[in-house]
């Protein structure tokens, strides 16, 4: 593992590694310690300041993160400086865009790119064309509000994610990184946990002076569990029966694992598969957030894992295309 500022090799006064990301941020980030000495002369010094880029390779010399200095944490009993790094998707994040795109997603990700100055990789292709109103709203979120218009038509999951250092890329969310998790193997512990806390098994849809004029229920939860419901008011603009279906609940399940050696491919936004006896954690999985740290030349991954394939979904506000409220 090597860490690379303004192309000198700091990897040598590097403690430790934590590189992490998550699907509910998106951006990924880089922790890491440097070691230091100010009371020896010799002790070898390097200097990082804020805004400068941070590169980290792996053992074959390829580029794996890339990333811009945010923090620096310095304590004066402390033996070692912290620092904090972003990628490129920091920006994105928090960069706003104002204007009214229509075309198709992919074309409207390259258009956003571009107003920010970043170059793109790849793009997944929708073939589905939208017309969005993009009025003061986060750069993500403009990405997003275009590929959810697109996978309400094809059923598909998106998210961006930089690679290859420096390049915006918009992937299928879910696609398999080639990882495989074995408890025999490479797999050092898991955790499944199961639970009915958040049970709702029947929805009461009323209309807006309270009166029930609908009902949508899961029979077979019931039977199983008892009943607990919920009741609905109708909103204008939204499809009650939808709604009531999205707050129906049964078995809510959470897993996470761990992984040695450390696997570059296992990260937010993609799959794997786990094979795990004593859990029962079987099959596909899904990337929810990672955690990869490298600590006196240990190696070890920390992977929060999803049953279901979940993307931000972030809808167009309705507006003609004169841009007047329907």
């Amino acid at each position: 593992m090597k860490l690379l500022t303004g192309g000198k090799d700091i990897s040598e006064l590097v403690e430790s590694i934590s590189w992490s990301g998550d699907t509910k941020q998106v951006a990924r980030k880089i922790n890491f310690t440097i070691a230091k000495n100010s009371k020896d002369a010799s002790f070898p010094k390097v200097v990082i300041n804020e805004g400068d880029e941070i590169i980290m390779r792996n053992d074959s010399n390829e580029n794996i993160f890339g990333g811009i200095i945010f923090d620096i944490d310095k304590t004066a009993s402390s033996n070692v400086v912290t620092y904090l790094a972003f990628d490129l998707m920091f920006y994105v994040n928090n960069s706003d865009v104002s204007k009214v795109y229509e075309g198709l997603p992919e074309n409207i990700t390259k258009e956003i790119a571009a107003e920010l100055g970043i170059d793109c990789g790849e793009i997944a292709a929708t073939g589905v064309s939208v017309y969005m109103p993009c009025l003061g709203k986060k750069a993500y979120e403009g990405i997003m509000m275009a590929y959810t218009a697109a996978s309400r038509k094809n059923g598909k999951k998106y998210i961006p994610l930089i690679q290859k250092v420096n390049k915006l890329c918009v992937v299928e969310k879910g696609t398999q990184c080639g990882v495989i998790l074995s408890g025999d193997y490479n797999l050092t512990d898991a955790n499944y946990k199961s639970s009915l806390q958040s049970l709702v098994n029947k929805v009461i849809i009323t209309d807006k002076n309270g009166n029930a004029v609908n009902t949508v229920e899961d029979r077979d939860s019931q039977s199983k569990y008892g009943t607990v419901q919920k009741v609905y008011k109708q909103e204008d603009g939204k499809d009650a029966t939808a709604e009531a279906k999205n707050l129906l609940k049964t078995t809510e399940q959470s897993a996470s694992v761990n992984g040695i050696p450390n696997d570059f491919r296992a990260v937010s936004g993609y799959s794997l598969v786990i094979q795990e006896p004593d859990t029962g954690l079987y099959g596909a999985f899904y990337i929810e957030s990672d955690t990869h740290t490298f600590t006196n030349g240990k190696a070890e991954m920390q992977l929060t894992l999803a049953f279901e394939n979940m993307m931000d979904e972030i809808e167009i506000e309705k507006t003609d295309k004169e841009g007047k409220d329907e």
